[in-house]
């Protein structure tokens, strides 16, 4: 995922001088970018996982890519279910170094992971998970079989998509997001030692960054969206870069 971000050193140097450096992310959220006149940044993106794989679904299709689109949106979609099983065992008053070695041992198998979110579901929210087996069928067909998808079987699977996700995070977003914070720092916490080994190797500056939420993640209310606004909201920040 290519992720542009401002080069704080040409604003040092001329405060006029609005300069992007570009990299890439890699599974950390970490990129190594690098602006025109070589200044480089090492920018750690300020965002939980699902958040920017879902953006990376919507930059996809965007692109036409609408295969990959759906690729992108099941992992969100993952982890989500990963955040939201992890956040409730804490507010149970599991500790998260307790939750990650429970989850190392499911971590390899995805049902194993969705089973403990419908187990979590039910528990917090009152009632049974259920999803759509047609969703699940065509996202199994692009992902194992090869099944090239068009744009409008993508506008459909991203809208699920988009609204399951809001399912999801809503609750947490209401009732638990100091412990989401508290989630998302601690998965912060063993990428600290490789972002300061990239600075030493790059000589470069570091930078925390941030992109726009299209779920609105980082909106107070989190008001609801649709998979059309994100697509909108993801084209107009694609101008302004």
């Amino acid at each position: 995922m290519i992720h542009h971000t401002i080069c704080s050193e040409c604003l040092d140097l001329d405060p006029n001088n609005y300069q992007y450096s570009i990299g890439e992310v890699d599974a950390d959220l970490v990129a190594v970018c690098t602006c025109p006149f070589g200044h480089k940044t090492v920018s750690r993106l300020m965002h939980n996982l699902f958040d920017v794989l879902f953006s990376s679904g919507v930059n996809a299709f965007l692109k036409g890519c609408y295969s990959e689109s759906v690729m992108s949106f099941a992992a969100s979609l993952e982890r989500a279910y990963e955040m939201f099983t992890k956040v409730t065992l804490h507010v149970q008053g599991l500790e998260y170094d307790q939750i990650d070695l429970f989850w190392k041992e499911v971590a390899s198998q995805s049902e194993r992971q969705y089973g403990s979110f419908c187990t979590q579901y039910v528990k917090i929210i009152g009632e049974a998970w259920s999803t759509n087996k047609k969703m699940i069928e065509f996202r199994n067909k692009v992902i194992h079989k090869g099944y090239i998808s068009t744009r409008e079987e993508i506008l459909i699977y991203g809208e699920f998509i988009t609204e399951t996700l809001y399912k999801i995070l809503k609750p947490i977003h209401q009732n638990y997001l100091s412990e989401a914070q508290k989630f998302y720092l601690h998965q912060r916490v063993p990428i600290h030692p490789k972002a300061n080994r990239l600075i030493k190797e790059n000589n470069a500056r570091r930078m925390d960054s941030s992109i726009v939420s299209l779920l609105n993640w980082d909106i107070i209310d989190m008001p609801k969206t649709t998979f059309e606004e994100a697509i909108n909201t993801m084209r107009n920040v694609k101008t302004i870069n």
